[in-house]
């Protein structure tokens, strides 16, 4: 199975509990300077959106428990609406 990747321009579930998730995309990143490997997420929750940054270690740590699954455009598009 391959691993998942943050990719600018992407959008993701993210699972905060069994019955709980939440979608997001991936706004911007910077891959050097002082700001190495962090990337802006935008989430989209059931009454409003908002963004905030994140370091590329966490996203991973995410991916290894099992909590990030990459989706597409219309599925992000559900969440938000």
């Amino acid at each position: 199975m391959l691993k998942t990747k943050i990719k600018v321009g992407s959008y993701y579930e993210f699972k905060w509990s069994k019955d709980r998730k939440i979608a997001f995309a991936v706004l911007y990143g910077f891959e050097r300077g002082k700001n190495k490997d962090v990337y802006t997420l935008m989430m989209y929750t059931g009454k409003k959106n908002f963004e905030f940054p994140i370091q590329k270690r966490l996203f991973n740590k995410w991916v290894e428990d099992g909590r990030i699954k990459e989706i597409t455009s219309d599925e992000a598009l559900a969440y938000a609406l």
